[in-house]
Order: C-alpha cells, then sequence, then structure tokens
C-alpha cells in the first residue's frame, strides 16, 4: 500500500510516503501521499499552481496560507486547492504531517457534488464542502501511526464517496481535457469544440461548469505544468528550449506566463532551494 522514501538532510526529518491506490480509485486516476517533517524551526514555502484539484489533510498540525498578492494569512488543516489557485505561501512552526490527495479536475467534481467553481479561485476549507464529517476524518487519521493504515482509510473514504455521488461526468469534457493534456495544452480550443460538434461557448459553458476553468485557462495551466516539470527535472535545457517545446510562442512569452503563475521569473525559481529541506523559499516572493 505504500513506498517509502526517507531523507535526513543536516538536522532536518523529512519523510515522503508515495500511496497505492486500490483498483477502484486506480480508475479515477486519483493518487495520494504522505509527508513528514520536522526541521526545528518555522518554515515558508511558495507553492505554484497545478494542474490537479489538491486535497490537503493535515494531522494535528496546521498551515497558514496566503496568496502572494495577499500579507493575511488564514490557518487550515483540511484544505482544497482547485485548478484555479494563485501561487500561495504556505508556511508552518516546524513540524507538519499530512496527506496529500491528487485528483482530476473532474473527478473531482464528482466528489465534491459539483462544487467545482466554487472551488476557483484559491484555497477552500475542506469543511466548507464536507461539513462537519471531516472533523471526523482526521480525528480518525490522528489515531493510526501507520501510513499503510491511513492511506487504506483515505481509499475508503474516496471511493465511498465517489460511489455515492449522483453527480454526472460527461465523457465529452472527460475527452477534451485528455486532449489537451496529451497535447500539453497546445491544441486550438476551437478544434476541440468543433470535433465535439458544440459551439465554441457551449463547450466553454460545460467544461467550466465540470472543470472549474475555461478550456484555455485549463490549456495554459497545463502548458505551465510541463514547462514547470522540465525546468526543475532537466539542467540540459534552456530557456528558450523550454518555450519552443512547449509551445511557448518565444521565450519572452514563457517568462511572462511563468511570472503570471509563480509569482517570479523561470531562472528565479530554478536557483531558489533551501539549503537543508526541500521545497521553494517563500522569501523569492516576500522578499
Amino acid at each position: 500500500m505504500e513506498q517509502k522514501t526517507g531523507i535526513d538532510l543536516s538536522m532536518a526529518l523529512w519523510e515522503y510516503v508515495a500511496g497505492i491506490p486500490s483498483d477502484h480509485l486506480k480508475s479515477w486516476d486519483c493518487s495520494f501521499s504522505g509527508y513528514y517533517e520536522d526541521v526545528g524551526r518555522s518554515v515558508c514555502r511558495l507553492e505554484v499552481p497545478r494542474d490537479r484539484v489538491i486535497v490537503i489533510l493535515g494531522l494535528d498540525n496546521r498551515f497558514q496560507i496566503n496568496s502572494i498578492d495577499s500579507k493575511a494569512s488564514t490557518p487550515y488543516q483540511a484544505f482544497i486547492v482547485g485548478v484555479d489557485s494563485r501561487p500561495l505561501i504556505v508556511e508552518h512552526e516546524g513540524v507538519q504531517q499530512c496527506i496529500e490527495i491528487e485528483l482530476l479536475p473532474w473527478v473531482a467534481n464528482k466528489l465534491f457534488h459539483g462544487a467545482s467553481t466554487e472551488l476557483s479561485p484559491g484555497v477552500v476549507d475542506l469543511k466548507d464542502v464536507w461539513g462537519r464529517d471531516v472533523n471526523l476524518i482526521l480525528e480518525q487519521l490522528g489515531k493510526i501511526s501507520s501510513w499503510q493504515r491511513r492511506f487504506a482509510l483515505v481509499d475508503q473514504l474516496l471511493s465511498t464517496r465517489l460511489n455515492k455521488s449522483n453527480q454526472t461526468i460527461r465523457v465529452e469534457i472527460q475527452w477534451a481535457w485528455k486532449q489537451l493534456e496529451r497535447k500539453g495544452g497546445c491544441i486550438p480550443i476551437r478544434q476541440l469544440a468543433r470535433i465535439l460538434g458544440w459551439s465554441d461557448r457551449h463547450f466553454a459553458t460545460c467544461f467550466r461548469e465540470q472543470i472549474g476553468i475555461t478550456p484555455k485557462a485549463a490549456a495554459r495551466r497545463i502548458r505551465f505544468a510541463r514547462a514547470l516539470k522540465l525546468l526543475t527535472t532537466s539542467v540540459h535545457y534552456e530557456l528558450s528550449e523550454i518555450a519552443t517545446i512547449c509551445g511557448y510562442s518565444d521565450q519572452s512569452h514563457f517568462t511572462h506566463e511563468f511570472h503570471s503563475f509563480s509569482g517570479c521569473s523561470p531562472t528565479v525559481y530554478q536557483q531558489a532551494h533551501f539549503s537543508d529541506i526541500l521545497g521553494t523559499p517563500g522569501n523569492i516572493i516576500k522578499g
């Protein structure tokens, strides 16, 4: 049920555990993982948007979160980050333990009973969507010490809620999202509408109802996710090459889009690292 990686970076302790979903959840392309960190000091990270809906279940700890254009932070223990989120500053006091769930946007729409548009933009407290059940979920997880048993509970929770949901997922929207992903966001939106036999307006409306953002916005986000992966996992590409590979008109266009999604330039992001722990320091934005 799990694949574990442990790292001791100087005096900081860090652990990442990848859960292995049941066959039922695999059919929904759901994934989840666990994180533990004990660094002996407060931590401030920059978290950039993704092309997935992210659910965080904090275990006995809270995160202070604010968007990069706001100085006011809000405490969260269990929360949802929609696909239309801005770059976020996430802080904790030095010890954090959580489960992270990644969902395709249309799967999140079914799981949260059609609340996709409510998840955009920004962060939503999970209690605002699932109510008092969240307290029980967090209490149960807090009593479990092993990642395997935690993942089993999360797997059961997600499977049950997906089975009980009467929210319809349109196959046309599933297909359109998969086409956008397959093409890295580089496919004309009008072409997708024409293949479906829909008007541009009808396609955009249906897409936003189930995904939470327009097809054009989804394409931009998917393109950024691809560029971010190249930027952070390979040192062999120049920025101009990443721009070309990911379908940006030129390096200037890439830099502008990257700044929109991260709050900084690709060069600054690529070079920013903590000296002893993982992640991107939030002070590259605050500073």
